[in-house]
């Protein structure tokens, strides 16, 4: 062997036996991976549940996606019985549903089971799932709030009515304050219970998931970064979590010091740019002809309108209406002579999503500058906030 020829390194010959030994340990290795994966591939939730008293049926299984899409599933009972398959990528909010009878449920990829009595599938037993048990909790504390909230609105129906049908103090201090004392409290009793939440279950999508239903679907933009802050890492990535962080971002837009702009058609078909408007007091008021609360907060607005308009005080409707008729016949029914926008989509309008407007009505005030000074004034808080500029 030459000295420039390479050294290779020794290689022992390999026996049948080991190889046939080599091979099977592979095959065993592949078997395992594949199982493995197969395994993660079915990994997902089931849902059997029985319904005692009643032997067939049609159940729905229903779930809104991120873009508010609601999706549905069903199935019939057979003998009482049903099931349902599917997985999700995070605990996420389900609804059970036959005829009229339902069940608000938290699905998780685990097999859960559900018994209830004909008509009561508001009060099933559930097995299965923690996230549901810690919805359950939840619904507890909230269920005790709601009740006393009907006591005090049933309290405001007594109270005597203005000409747009709201008690104020001017018609009725005794009950409207009764009233408003009440709500305050209400508050401070729904704050306590999501601190409960927060409190022993921080990692959990069901307390970010009650964080949106009470306060981004309500706009309490202070409460939800308050309560968002309590969540642990784990509950802030959780899918209700990153729909809390996204909302946020958005909402930073509508913020007080915030500019927002827009340019969007009017009744006629010509662009009207939001920033045509500086120099003025601009109220932005989202609104649309379904509303009721809109309708009936529009008196008001109107006859704040009517005194501050010469001073410098300007309004923008933005409707979220679909169809034109009914805006145009709204505006005028209403006696709404003011700017009026609209694109016609309803909740999927660009600047409904731009801005995260969740409810209406939903209004922000600007200053000659456009930035935004206050968030939805309505009733006597729209007229407090134009004496103090105006007067």
């Amino acid at each position: 062997m030459s000295l420039l020829s390479p050294v290779l390194p020794f290689k022992k010959k390999e026996s049948m036996k080991s190889k046939l030994r080599l091979s099977a340990l592979l095959l065993c290795a592949l078997l395992l991976a594949t199982a493995t994966k197969a395994q993660t591939v079915k990994k997902g939730f089931v849902i059997t549940g029985i319904v005692n008293g009643i032997d067939t049926g049609k159940v729905y299984l229903s779930h809104f996606l991120k873009d508010g899409t609601r999706v549905n599933d069903s199935t019939r009972l057979k003998s009482g019985k049903f099931a349902f398959k599917g997985a999700v990528k995070d605990a996420d909010f389900y609804y059970l549903r036959m005829a009229n009878d339902g069940l608000p449920l938290f699905v998780e990829n685990s097999n859960i089971s559900i018994t209830a009595n004909k008509g009561e599938l508001r009060k099933a037993a559930v097995t299965g799932s923690e996230t549901h048990i810690q919805f359950k909790e939840w619904s507890e504390l909230w269920s005790a709030i709601t009740s006393r909230a009907g006591e005090y609105y049933r309290l405001l129906a007594t109270g005597k009515k203005d000409s747009t049908g709201n008690v104020t103090m001017q018609t009725d201090s005794v009950v409207r304050k009764a009233f408003d004392d009440g709500m305050a409290a209400l508050t401070i009793s729904t704050d306590s219970a999501i601190n409960v939440m927060v409190s022993k279950y921080p990692s959990s999508p069901v307390t970010a998931y009650v964080i949106i239903d009470r306060y981004i679907n309500y706009t309490d933009l202070p409460r939800v970064k308050k309560f968002f802050a309590l969540l642990d890492s784990k509950g802030k990535n959780t899918s209700f979590g990153k729909q809390i962080s996204e909302y946020l971002l958005i909402a930073a837009k509508t913020e007080p010091g915030a500019t927002p702009t827009f340019a969007i058609a009017d009744t006629s078909g010509k662009i009207l740019k939001l920033s045509s408007l500086k120099g003025k007091y601009v109220l932005v008021d989202f609104w649309a002809s379904w509303c009721v609360p809109c309708r009936r907060e529009n008196p008001n607005v109107v006859k704040a309108y009517q005194k501050y308009h010469e001073k410098g005080f300007e309004i923008v409707g933005v409707s979220l209406d679909t169809k034109k008729d009914m805006w145009m016949k709204a505006i005028a029914k209403d006696g709404l002579n003011w700017y009026h926008v609209s694109d016609l989509k309803g909740w999927e309008s660009g600047i409904v999503k731009e801005l995260g407007v969740k409810v209406v009505p939903t209004s922000f005030l600007l200053d000659p500058n456009g930035k935004i000074i206050a968030n939805n004034l309505r009733a006597e808080l729209l007229w407090e906030k134009l004496a103090e500029i105006f007067n």
